[in-house]
């Protein structure tokens, strides 16, 4: 009677499929998946906009800049166009837009 209990127990262990090889929700994983691809398509879009690009690029005066450069012609005739001190306010005036 042994031998047909554990026989029988045998076969139905072999017969079963095992819990591990169940089927992943795949659908649930290609929602998630989407989902994923989508936020990063976003992300990728807002941060190479051309709005945030020109935002990014337009330099903000501050009300120093502003100051030394409503100054500048005056540093110029004190000490002459070729001073270096005077060459580089001009073009930091110049690349803020002033």
């Amino acid at each position: 009677m042994k031998i047909k209990l554990a026989a029988a127990v045998a076969i139905f262990v072999l017969a079963t499929p095992p819990v591990v090889a169940q089927d992943l929700p795949t659908d649930q994983l290609d929602r998630h998946a989407e989902t994923v691809r989508q936020d990063m398509l976003l992300k990728s879009t807002l941060r190479h906009s051309t709005a945030r690009q020109n935002a990014r690029s337009t330099p903000r005066v501050t009300t120093s800049q502003a100051a030394a450069c409503a100054k500048k012609a005056q540093f110029r005739s004190e000490h002459g166009a070729g001073h270096p001190k005077v060459q580089k306010l001009y073009g930091l005036c110049r690349r803020v837009g002033l």
